[in-house]
């Protein structure tokens, strides 16, 4: 069932699969949920489940309710699942990865957050809603610093989903829960083994978050995955997890560290063909560690806005860029954009 289910998706170009018993088998193709196939039963959605989780991860997901794991399927396959029981019967939420990570120019990567990869220290953000591709960009920087440099990287990961080739870096891929114990535990362990780049796909408290930037601090370039739409509120929630007297020394610290940050959506095309990648782009400059500094964060839109030639871009500019081009509709254009009327305005214009 497994292969077929998984040739099936990557035929229809599919991102994700639902399984549910008594259910049809569902696809999410260009963001939209739709039928692929008839119902499973639940005995073959446990079947499924028994294929692809380790003993460990199904009792688990026994004892919890609930499990996410990455495996490799095949030499074809590898795939992100998160299992789970609902009104007592399992079912699934699988996620298709690329065996290899995609090169990030080809998935429209801007070149200044491609920039990243050569960096050699400070913190950058990637940030993006869920299924906004963040991971996979990600994987491209880090397989960029792999294939052109001689460089430890390291990443914390749950799960690790891409599996990095070495190039000419030495790589450790770490999974909370099997290889570490805490995000907090593994980035300082990261700093002591020596990581010149590391990859912590969440930050899930204050003591992690402090741990990113004293590690940055230290001289590694630190890439961290966010789940909010802006750049803004990204670094407004790293702030804002730590109590209000400690603040100031936090918003200070992080403006010195501070290197970029990249906030993307993925966006349905005009001709319905897939979807484009749209990013925000905030570069580190002396105005915006200012501005981190001083906590005045809701003024790094007017500084992206004004430097589009250093390669920043508020993600307005991106969308209005991509409608242009006629790479997206009017309508996804004024559905998408942060400011709705003012993106209608600019598009009568052009």
């Amino acid at each position: 069932m497994i292969e077929e289910l998984l040739k099936l998706a990557q035929d229809a170009k599919a991102s994700d699969i639902h399984l549910a018993p008594d259910h049809p088998v569902m696809f999410r193709i260009n963001g939209t949920l739709c039928e692929a196939a008839g119902e499973v039963s639940a005995e073959e959605v446990d079947r499924f489940l028994h294929t692809v989780l380790s003993r460990v991860q199904w009792s688990a997901l026994e004892k919890d309710g609930e499990t996410e794991a990455a495996v490799t399927c095949s030499e074809a396959f590898r795939i992100r699942i998160y299992a789970y029981r609902q009104q007592g019967r399992y079912a699934a939420a699988v996620r298709l990865l690329s065996l290899k990570v995609p090169d990030g120019r080809e998935l429209g990567i801007p070149d200044a957050v491609m920039g990243f990869a050569g960096m050699s220290r400070g913190l950058v953000l990637l940030t993006g809603e869920a299924g906004s591709g963040r991971t996979t960009t990600a994987a491209s920087l880090l397989q960029e610093i792999a294939g052109t440099k001689a460089k430890h990287i390291v990443t914390i990961e749950h799960p690790v989903e891409y599996l990095l080739s070495k190039g000419n870096s030495l790589i450790s891929q770490r999974e909370i829960g099997t290889d570490a114990g805490s995000y907090a535990k593994a980035i300082q362990a990261a700093v002591r083994q020596d990581a010149d780049v590391l990859l912590v796909s969440e930050l899930p408290d204050a003591e992690a978050v402090w741990e990113a930037i004293l590690a940055a601090e230290a001289g590694v370039l630190v890439i961290v995955l966010l789940s909010d739409g802006r750049i803004e509120d990204a670094l407004r929630q790293l702030i804002d997890v730590f109590p209000a007297h400690r603040k100031e020394l936090v918003q200070t610290l992080l403006s010195k560290v501070f290197a970029g940050a990249s906030a993307q959506q993925l966006l349905p095309c005009m001709d319905g063909a897939g979807r484009a990648l749209l990013s925000e782009v905030l570069l580190a400059d002396k105005e915006v560690q200012l501005m981190i500094r001083e906590g005045r964060l809701a003024l790094l839109t007017s500084v992206m806005e004004q430097k589009k030639h250093n390669g920043m871009q508020t993600m307005d500019d991106a969308i209005l860029s991509a409608y242009m081009k006629s790479v997206i509709s009017a309508e996804t254009a004024a559905a998408y954009a942060q400011e709705p009327e003012q993106m209608r305005r600019k598009m009568k214009i052009y």
